[in-house]
């Protein structure tokens, strides 16, 4: 299936000027989709399933949920830092409302634009994630101050 997939992209590449089949498709799975029908729509979704699963995590040090791990995370950045991190969650929720408007109204060229846009800014997006996930990675590993952990009753 993967190469019925890979022949009706590179189809749509060439067309739309899209990215390299073995590019992108490391990142967003495109091996995965079992028919080539709607191909650029079903790529959208993927891209969106990635995007919105990062936009949740953002979504929790912005405004952490009651759970400990969220509590304690979102302490771990800066004034600035929050900024940022808004800054990327905004853009993430810009594709996922462009992708409910692809969704509506459902073009092959607009899909084609929506992918070559979310790659073109991809790498940005990337390396800022993975600032924060590191960040918060660090958090974890480093010792908490005794004060921190005593301070929680449930």
């Amino acid at each position: 299936m993967e190469q019925k997939i890979k022949k009706k992209y590179n189809e749509l590449k060439d067309k739309y000027s899209l990215p390299d089949f073995d590019e992108i498709n490391p990142i967003f799975s495109i091996y995965k989709i079992e028919n080539e029908d709607f191909l650029l729509k079903q790529i959208r979704k993927k891209i969106i399933g990635k995007t919105t699963s990062m936009s949740e995590i953002l979504e929790n040090f912005l405004h952490p949920d009651t759970t400990l791990s969220d509590i304690y995370e979102c302490k771990v950045f800066s004034d600035l830092e929050r900024d940022r991190i808004f800054k990327l969650y905004k853009n993430l929720k810009i594709l996922e409302k462009e992708s409910i408007e692809l969704s509506l109204e459902p073009d092959e060229k607009t899909e084609a634009e929506f992918i070559k846009n979310v790659w073109n800014s991809w790498d940005n997006i990337k390396q800022e994630m993975l600032f924060f996930i590191r960040k918060v990675k660090e958090f974890w590993k480093s010792e908490l101050p005794k004060s921190k952990i005593e301070g929680y009753f449930g």
